[in-house]
């Protein structure tokens, strides 16, 4: 998880992700087994415009072929958008 994170910062941020983390927790359900990685956007409409360059890419593709080859038991479980309601 942790290299193909560091292999996808750059393409992310070049499709204007802002950012880019790989968080485990430190307490708490999941341990080991649970990664979130997170991207931040300045908009609504920004991380829409960087869904629909990643999802029409090639880039996307080959990299669903490659991380369910070498990692056929790796569950994508969700994609969770938040909003900070405090600003």
């Amino acid at each position: 998880m942790e290299v193909g994170s560091q292999a996808a910062q750059s393409q992310h941020e070049a499709w204007g992700a802002k950012n880019p983390r790989l968080l485990r927790p430190a307490a708490g359900s999941g341990g080991l087994q649970v990664a979130f990685y997170t991207l931040d956007f300045p908009t609504m409409a920004a991380w829409g415009e960087f869904q629909d360059q990643m999802v029409g890419s090639d880039w996307f593709v080959q990299l669903q072929r490659d991380v369910s080859a070498a990692h056929p038991d790796l569950r994508m479980v969700e994609t969770t958008v938040l909003y900070d309601a405090l600003s």
